[in-house]
């Protein structure tokens, strides 16, 4: 039996298990259980007869950190002494292999550094050799022969919100199949943890349909953290979970979410999504040494407390800011009417396309917040439907999801240009 350590060497948890790191015989390198349904590279089978063993690591359950074990901790054995080029941490987001070769999610690219470190410690100097072509590549964001950039006037991201378990799960399928049938990427806020009473990881009926949009649509469907609980903790700007709060007790509140988001989900993102949109520096400065790379609130209150004006995205802190701009619901006819019951009314369709096609005039960013339970009837569903026709009725609008926009950003595979943006591609943008 494995001896783990106590702790993990990052967050100080006590959740840290093994896991082995495998190469295919097509020479693709991933934790042992990302070759369950076959290897994601080749589309080949993966079995004993194709899959060798590199190196065991650590992970822990809490944060997702790996690093290799010690011989004496249950590793493949001794490790031959060899000299190998100093490798970047996860936290440096893997800027030195070409942008096109980083997998999308905090977890995947932690994996990713894992396996290139123990390929080169199990390997030795033909391990380092191997991966020298890829130290010596292109820089992140450069176009190569088989990436074009393609040009936009406008980018579209959808967030929906709310995914918890037991709740609404029909008008959850009903939404998700709009944007599949339209091949538009969202979005979605999931709450861990629903008023510290409703954990994700108690409804595995729900965890399998999310597992399931990541096989069947890679790339389409984000899983972004919505908070932890999802409570209105504090009086913070009218009402927040994680605003206000001290630093010690933000940063467990978003360890227990991450958590069970992990457990539900095969790729968390590096997407955080505040309740009530508002959260404070100290939430960013926790999710920025966290490895997160987006917070995604509200306009309404960036421009109030980082004093923006209308500003569609932009960093601070070390994050990517990217407010929503419009919501599908209307807020303010339902607190005129009351704000009771769980009917809440929509904006009509000529006030949404009016504010989207406002955003396109400008070449800008434009973030539409809905919540799926509410989308209680067909009318509803077509009203989204026809949203996204709209928007769709030209071929020079860009659909991402924030995570998405947010990394290209970053490693230089989206940019704003005079006229509008252009994206890398292949990325994982669907456009029309």
């Amino acid at each position: 039996m494995t001896a783990y350590p106590t702790r993990c060497s990052r967050c100080d948890t006590q959740s840290v298990t093994d896991e082995r790191i495998v190469e295919h015989d097509c020479g693709h390198v991933a934790s042992l259980d990302a070759f369950d349904d076959g290897c994601e590279k080749c589309g080949r089978r993966a079995d004993a007869e194709t899959l060798a063993d590199l190196q065991t690591v650590e992970r822990c359950l809490e944060c997702g950190h790996r690093s290799p074990l010690e011989p004496d901790q249950g590793s493949i054995g001794p490790l031959p002494a060899v000299s190998f080029p100093t490798l970047p941490t996860p936290e440096q987001n893997l800027s030195w292999i070409p942008a096109r070769l980083v997998p999308e999610s905090r977890l995947r690219r932690g994996v990713l550094s894992t396996a290139l470190i123990a390929m080169v410690l199990v390997a030795g100097i033909a391990g380092a050799v191997s991966v020298t072509p890829m130290l010596e590549g292109e820089p992140a964001g450069e176009a190569s022969v088989d990436a074009d950039w393609t040009e936009y006037d406008s980018i579209v991201i959808f967030r929906n919100d709310d995914i918890q378990p037991w709740y609404n799960q029909e008008e959850l399928r009903a939404v998700d199949e709009v944007f599949i049938e339209h091949d538009v990427p969202v979005t979605l806020g999931i709450i861990p943890d629903t008023n510290g009473s409703g954990a994700l990881t108690d409804d595995p009926e729900l965890c399998d349909y999310l597992q399931s949009l990541e096989a069947d649509h890679p790339g389409q469907f984000e899983m972004a953290i919505h908070g932890t609980t999802h409570e209105p903790v504090t009086d913070f700007y009218g009402a927040s979970e994680f605003g206000g709060l001290p630093e010690s007790e933000q940063r467990e509140r978003l360890a227990e979410g991450e958590a069970l988001l992990a457990d539900c989900v095969d790729s968390p993102s590096s997407t955080f999504v505040p309740p009530m949109n508002t959260y404070d520096t100290t939430t960013v400065e926790v999710l920025a040494e966290s490895n997160y790379t987006a917070v995604s609130g509200g306009q309404w209150f960036t421009d109030e407390y980082y004093e923006t004006d209308n500003e569609t995205y932009f960093r601070a802190g070390g994050l990517t800011h990217v407010p929503e701009t419009q919501a599908f619901e209307n807020w303010t006819a339902y607190e005129e009417e009351g704000g009771n019951g769980d009917e809440v009314p929509f904006h009509d369709l000529e006030t949404l396309t009016d504010s989207f096609d406002a955003s396109h005039d400008e070449n800008g960013v434009h973030v539409v917040m809905l919540h799926y339970q509410y989308f209680t009837s067909d009318d509803r569903l077509e009203k989204l439907e026809s949203l996204i026709e709209h928007m769709q009725s030209g071929d020079d609008v860009g659909f991402l999801t924030v995570e998405q926009f947010a990394e290209g950003l970053e490693d230089g595979s989206v940019e704003e240009t005079d006229e509008g943006w252009r994206v890398l591609e292949p990325t994982p943008a669907v456009s029309r």
